[in-house]
């Protein structure tokens, strides 16, 4: 779910390989890794059997600063080790809540941050957001379609969420992302660019063929939606042989969330630009990004009801996932 992050992602699985050759000529740092992983189960089996808590994600970041390699600091957690299919995904940052159900399948390889703080962070925190120039990826998931006969290809035919929270420029704020009729104009504006920027490409790009940047064509014009009270902008954009569907809407103050649903690749959806005609597993992706896009909710915490142009209704984030009481001592 984008090149940059599965390099980074790499050189850290190349660090923690290295790491534990390291520790494998090392009695005592293999019993440190041990320790470190068993501390690591206990923290994740609490979550699965209490839900997920703050006390427990800052149990983990500091466990994880005990053990290299150490790069981030939030904590990414993996959802399949604390989720059951068909219950809501809770992310929060800042003041704000959001829900969503996640569909009835395993969601392998996957991570979400569930609490997120840009209005006072730590100095760990305030230096990975200049690093990331004010965008933060708070959940990358993905959902294998196809297992038997039939699939497009031997991945499974994977569709993917993302979810991206953005610090907005004060420009922005004032500008094009204000209102939901200027973040529509500016992602029209967008979409035109990006097509014409890919089409002066072709001929002079030796690594990708003209026929995949003529593939680069809107599906879906940019739209105004209500979903459970909030008001988004909704488009979805054609690539070779893959298509992604976006969902943006601001949040005051100065913040911006957007959701992105990938279709699984090896389709021409240029040639098929209608789900019914899609294969199977295309079919189950578009049933999953209905499901999940339709039951999001964003909530802000202490909402004082001043007017927001990107709320029609204020309504209540999705139901917890069912748990044990946590002991008033845990």
């Amino acid at each position: 779910m984008g090149f940059f992050y599965n390099l980074r992602t790499g050189a850290l699985t190349v660090l923690a390989v290295f790491s534990f050759h390291t520790m494998a000529a090392d009695p005592a740092a293999t019993e440190r890794l041990k320790r470190y992983k068993e501390q690591k189960d206990a923290i994740y089996e609490r979550m699965k059997r209490y839900g997920i808590s703050r006390e427990d994600i800052l149990a983990l970041r500091r466990l994880s600063e005990t053990e290299p390699p150490y790069s981030d600091p939030h904590i990414n957690i993996s959802p399949e080790r604390v989720l059951d299919p068909g219950e809501h995904l809770r992310v929060e940052m800042d003041e704000y809540i959001v829900t969503m159900l996640v569909p009835e399948a395993p969601a392998p390889s996957s991570w979400i941050w569930p609490y997120t703080n840009t209005r006072n962070p730590d100095p760990a925190m305030q230096k990975y957001l200049e690093q990331q120039k004010g965008v933060l990826k708070i959940a990358s998931m993905g959902w294998e379609n196809c297992t038997f006969l039939g699939c497009m290809n031997r991945r499974g035919d994977v569709s993917g969420l993302t979810m991206t929270y953005r610090i907005l420029k004060p420009e922005e704020i004032t500008g094009r992302y204000a209102t939901p009729e200027k973040l529509q104009q500016g992602v029209q504006d967008n979409q035109r660019l990006t097509i014409e920027q890919a089409l002066a490409r072709r001929g002079n790009n030796p690594i990708v063929s003209d026929a995949e940047l003529e593939a680069r064509r809107i599906a879906l014009p940019p739209e105004i939606v209500a979903i459970n009270g909030r008001i988004w902008v909704r488009h979805a954009m054609n690539d070779y042989m893959g298509r992604d569907y976006i969902y943006l809407t601001t949040l005051s103050p100065g913040r911006m969330f957007s959701v992105r649903f990938g279709m699984p690749k090896g389709h021409d959806y240029n040639a098929q630009p209608d789900p019914s005609t899609w294969p199977r597993s295309a079919k189950q992706a578009y049933r999953n990004m209905e499901l999940m896009s339709t039951s999001l909710r964003v909530v802000k915490t202490n909402d004082d009801g001043v007017p927001d142009p990107f709320v029609v209704e204020r309504v209540e984030p999705g139901p917890l996932p069912v748990r044990e009481k946590r002991p008033a001592a845990d």
